[in-house]
């Protein structure tokens, strides 16, 4: 089964919990679904951040917040490299030559750039709002969740329509076998035999 975000119905609610659980070695098996999960997460995670947007203090519990942090700090940067290093080379390979596939793939690595270091001051931010110490700069880490959670939506439904689409199209048997490879080994995941 692939990790999942799971909020509760209604997001404005203060009952909203997001979780997520790691991927077990067999969706690597399925490493599309696993970016698609990925993205589903991220934009559970864009909720959360609307939230603490409204009320820093009690947007989210302390939990939810460590758990945004975690995936953040840990879990972010291992899915920006599964698609910078080999699923956008992937689908580069695969590609027609009449596609608009290059011009696509180069503005969202442009936005992977920006995703980092938005990432990097977010996980900063949360990390004092995990502790219960004032932000560095409170507007900063405003501004930042805000602009993680516009520009994040937008590439996310980009690659959703765009890449992940084509890669379905694309991607060969044993391309998706080795993305998925590929994709474990970055987490220190053993694949099932």
């Amino acid at each position: 089964m692939c990790a999942q975000a799971k909020p509760k119905t209604d997001p404005a609610s203060p009952d909203v919990t997001f979780t997520w659980q790691q991927h077990a070695p067999e969706d690597f098996t399925r490493p599309i679904a696993v970016i698609e999960t990925d993205h589903a997460i991220q934009l559970a995670i864009c909720d959360v951040l609307d939230r603490i947007i409204q009320n820093p203090r009690h947007g989210a519990g302390e939990q939810e917040v460590t758990t945004v942090h975690e995936y953040l700090c840990t879990q972010m940067p291992h899915h920006i490299a599964d698609e910078e290093e080999d699923l956008f080379p992937l689908l580069r390979q695969r590609g027609t030559a009449d596609d608009e596939l290059e011009k696509i793939l180069g503005q969202l690595h442009r936005e992977h750039h920006m995703d980092r270091r938005l990432d990097d001051d977010l996980c900063r931010d949360l990390k004092c709002l995990i502790g219960g110490q004032p932000f560095a700069d409170p507007v900063r880490f405003l501004m930042t969740a805000f602009a993680f959670g516009e520009t994040q939506r937008r590439h996310l439904a980009w690659e959703n329509a765009v890449v992940v689409s084509r890669a379905r199209k694309y991607l060969t048997k044993a391309d998706k076998a080795e993305l998925g490879r590929r994709m474990a080994k970055r987490r220190g995941i053993a694949l099932p035999d």
